[in-house]
């Protein structure tokens, strides 16, 4: 019987691993048939590498002074943002500059529902669980010169000492749309919000299942001063928050 020698069966196992792997790499990188993409010009191209690609996360149809557009964002693989605005079909396209919401990472963008040429960007202010959010809107009516402002409401990052509770208030408005969010790497917590009477409208939990996050979206039933209790899962708790109660329209 003849013997291969320890050479030749190397490059046999080498030459088996690089057939096998190679092709599955390479199928990764091609382009999805669900994903369109765009460089950094908001020019479309399915021909991109995926070092100059942006692929497209949202993307909306907006009509102003009788002409029709789209609305569209496209996120980098490091998670950075381009915001575009074009004729339909991708055509004369343009980028719109505002690095307030384009330098961190976008959560979601929904229409407002009380302005059919604006729309609500919920930006994370920075990396981590445990980075404040806030709410801006970006307003079309005007595509040459769109216009963004900030609806943060309070923003607070605190340090909970153990068997304490704190309390935040706030300015609303009736039939207000807001969404309160509470962030702790550190403890299960509860938060509670009370209205202008005292009275509690809503309340939530926040542990190790959900990733110790709260998140509260509620409807403000008069003006005047509302009330955020925040308190510890148990007498023990203690440790560091983020509290972010923002707007969710104009």
């Amino acid at each position: 019987m003849k013997m291969r020698s320890p050479i030749t069966i190397t490059i046999t196992l080498i030459s088996a691993i690089v057939t096998t792997t190679v092709p599955a790499v390479f199928a990764q990188r091609q382009p999805s048939a669900n994903e369109i993409y765009i460089d950094k010009n908001c020019q479309r191209n399915q021909q991109l590498p995926q070092l100059e690609r942006f692929t497209i996360f949202s993307r909306n149809e907006v009509t102003t002074n009788g002409q029709n557009y789209l609305f569209y964002a496209a996120r980098y693989q490091d998670g950075g943002v381009v915001l575009c605005i074009s004729k339909p079909n991708f055509n004369q396209p343009k980028a719109i500059n505002e690095q307030k919401v384009q330098a961190n990472f976008i959560d979601k963008i929904v229409r407002d529902p009380n302005n059919k040429t604006a729309f609500i960007i919920a930006v994370r202010e920075g990396n981590g669980p445990g980075a404040a959010v806030t709410n801006y809107g970006l307003n079309l009516s005007n595509v040459d010169r769109p216009q963004l402002t900030s609806l943060s409401i309070l923003q607070r990052r605190e340090t909970l000492k153990e068997g304490e509770s704190r309390q935040h208030t706030f300015q609303g408005r009736a039939g207000q749309s807001i969404t309160i969010d509470l962030k702790s790497r550190a403890f299960d917590h509860n938060i509670t919000l009370f209205d202008t009477s005292g009275k509690k409208i809503a309340e939530k939990t926040g542990n190790s299942q959900n990733g110790r996050e709260s998140q509260l979206t509620v409807k403000l039933p008069s003006n005047g001063t509302y009330k955020i209790l925040v308190k510890g899962g148990d007498r023990t708790s203690k440790g560091t928050y983020t509290l972010s109660v923002n707007s969710n329209q104009l």
